[in-house]
């Protein structure tokens, strides 16, 4: 391949977080390795590709071993561990003053099911969106995906709630950002009586309002934030059948995109 999908640095955050070979008493082939695996699912992540077109020149072996691989880590939990512990590694080094949180839709869904909905923007069909929480730089802190009908205000606090501790150079881990930036979807008066009581200050554009949402002066770094998730063409599309892997490939994507900021990718 003419560039690497993962590096030894990201790996070695990686494989202290999955759990160790099973042993074989009986004999039999030996075991596609993890890093192995885990390149093949980047690979998938990233171009967009049904898992049986993953080439056997990669050496992760069929898809159906990718696609094993990635069941059985999502039902331990290692993505959201590897997010956060990517986030750990950036500590200190993200802006922590502001939270900036955006929802957006995606295109039709290939499978139907729970973690679809009717999206209100294309005629009913069925769609998910993933909603973002990132800080001041666009480092995503937190990414949660729902069917497509469920409004961005609806998701504002736990988009908060759901903020891993970030550590600073000095002084303790940040639970909460500072001050809260979204567009007019959030700006409702529940949200903002809920910002006060967490005691984040409430920059929520208010709806039916002229000129409150930022874009192009604030609110421009979520926006980028979702091109990013944008670039892994997997994600363009909802072609999981599950929201558990539909959830895992967006921990994935955020994972990369904080990867890519320290320069291990």
């Amino acid at each position: 391949m003419a560039f690497i999908l993962l590096t030894d640095e990201l790996w070695n955050q990686v494989e202290p977080l999955l759990p160790p070979e099973k042993p074989k008493p009986l004999g039999g082939r030996p075991r596609v390795t993890d890093r192995q695996c885990l390149k093949g699912i980047i690979f998938l992540l990233k171009t967009g590709l049904p898992w049986r077109f993953i080439p056997f020149e990669l050496g992760c072996g069929s898809g159906v071993t990718c696609w094993r691989r990635l069941r059985d880590w999502t039902k331990l939990g290692i993505w959201p561990s590897l997010h956060e512990k990517l986030l750990e590694t950036w500590a200190g080094r993200p802006t922590r003053r502001l939270g900036l949180g955006d929802g957006q839709c995606q295109l039709p869904c290939t499978f139907w099911g729970s973690h679809t909905g009717p999206n209100p923007t294309d005629r009913a069909k069925k769609g998910c969106k993933r909603h973002v929480l990132s800080e001041a730089h666009g480092t995503p802190l937190v990414v949660q995906t729902t069917p497509a009908n469920v409004n961005d205000g609806t998701k504002a606090m736990d988009l908060l709630d759901a903020m891993p501790a970030i550590r600073g150079r000095r002084g303790r881990p940040r639970l909460k950002p500072e001050v809260a930036l979204g567009d007019r979807a959030y700006g409702t008066a529940a949200n903002i009586a809920k910002c006060v009581e967490r005691g984040i200050t409430p920059m929520l554009a208010r709806p039916r309002t002229e000129n409150g949402s930022g874009l192009g002066v604030m609110r421009y770094v979520i926006e980028r934030t979702m091109s990013w998730f944008g670039n892994f063409r997997r994600l363009r599309l909802c072609y999981e059948r599950t929201g558990a892997h539909l959830q895992a490939l967006h921990e994935l994507a955020a994972s990369l995109i904080c990867a890519k900021k320290l320069g291990w990718t």
